[in-house]
């Protein structure tokens, strides 16, 4: 596959850097890591997987990119673009945690400074507006709705800022 759906593209030609053996340890204190190393590449993870053919590698090729230590496994648009269906989760016959291995790989790329555009701009119209989106008055209005009532945003953004969503958007 050399294009793929989301930001990040082909790893096709990529050279990677020398094994990462921290890296491994860190994941493997994530939910769900600590299975990590009983992935026994039966990719059955990636063929019950809905984003499969959207995304620049499989989910069974992260679980190995993971037992290696590579780090690159941070810039794959498998760990966003994960609907969180848990499919291969189920799948899996050795029982690991592959969709909590992910949101753990979610947050340590956001900590890093790799996300999508899309994801920092939400994460700020969330901490500002206290939304994901705003609909606009005729949108409304051709639904039939009434109109949005106020939303006290102080209340979200101290959620927020006691989960660090504040902290994550200014380590970027």
């Amino acid at each position: 596959m050399t294009e793929s759906w989301g930001q990040f593209k082909s790893f096709e030609g990529k050279k990677f850097k020398a094994l990462d053996p921290e890296f491994t340890a860190e994941v493997s204190k994530l939910i769900g890591g600590q299975d990590l190393t009983t992935c026994f590449q039966c990719a059955k993870c990636s063929a019950g997987c809905p984003v499969s053919d959207k995304v620049n590698i499989q989910i069974h090729e992260v679980m190995r990119m993971l037992v290696f230590g590579l780090t690159e496994v941070l810039q794959t648009d498998m760990i966003w673009l994960c609907t969180t269906c848990y499919t291969c989760q189920e799948r899996c016959p050795q029982g690991i945690d592959i969709t909590d291995i992910l949101f753990g790989l979610k947050n340590m790329a956001y900590r890093k400074g790799i996300a999508p555009l899309g994801y920092v701009t939400s994460a700020k119209a969330l901490y500002d507006t206290g939304k994901l989106y705003s609909p606009t008055e005729w949108e409304r209005e051709d639904l039939g709705l009434d109109d949005v009532p106020e939303l006290d945003v102080a209340e979200t953004k101290k959620m927020l800022d006691k989960t660090k969503l504040r902290k994550l958007q200014e380590d970027m």
